[in-house]
């Protein structure tokens, strides 16, 4: 059994990787998906606190996330305070989800795009980083979110620098090209995990 932390810069293709590890038979916990529910469970703290801090970002009782996302991502203070919010919650549930897995014959995988960021290394056996060379990143920030190059710098800005989560990381996945080359490092990251 081996409960692996997997983790990259936005738009680095976290998202696929885990997909295809799901598909080899990888049990996967994605940070993502649980944030999402959050903003969608109108009657949990989440969504009720990110209401209450933030009610030029709802309509109909819903949280607009795209206009959240601008708010926070043009003032740090705002960006904090959404962080306050969501990421102690998300922690508790992947370290419940940590303790859980317990299935000696699986993979456990968890998503978690700001794994070095919030210090949580300790808790994962092995990390797995997915990396991109900077323009790329840039070039699928600007389209994924709408974003100017200059904005799409300084959200990969946030980030600790590539070079010290290299140093980190037990693997690396490089998603530089298509689809099929990305298979191709999953192929062989997969043959790795199975041998820990």
């Amino acid at each position: 059994m081996a409960i692996v932390g997997l983790t990259g810069n936005l738009a680095s293709g976290k998202s696929s990787v885990t997909k295809l590890l799901k598909s080899k038979g990888a049990v996967i916990f994605d940070s993502d998906k649980m944030v999402h529910s959050y903003y969608k469970y109108k009657k949990g703290e989440v969504f009720k606190k990110i209401a209450r801090s933030f009610p030029q970002c709802q309509e109909s009782g819903r949280i607009l996330r795209n206009k959240l996302r601008r708010e926070v991502f043009s003032d740090p203070k705002k960006l904090k305070r959404l962080e306050n919010i969501i990421h102690p919650r998300v922690i508790k549930d992947l370290l419940i989800w940590i303790k859980k897995s317990k299935n000696k014959n699986k993979i456990y995988v968890a998503e978690v795009p700001l794994l070095f960021e919030k210090g949580l290394t300790k808790h994962f056996e092995k990390i797995i980083l997915v990396e991109a060379k900077k323009d790329i990143l840039i070039k699928r920030i600007s389209e994924k979110y709408d974003l100017s190059k200059i904005q799409a710098r300084h959200r990969l800005s946030l980030y600790i620098p590539l070079k010290e989560k290299r140093r980190k990381s037990n693997f690396i996945v490089k998603n530089n090209f298509d689809f099929k080359a990305l298979q191709k490092e999953v192929d062989l990251l997969w043959k790795k995990l199975s041998l820990n």
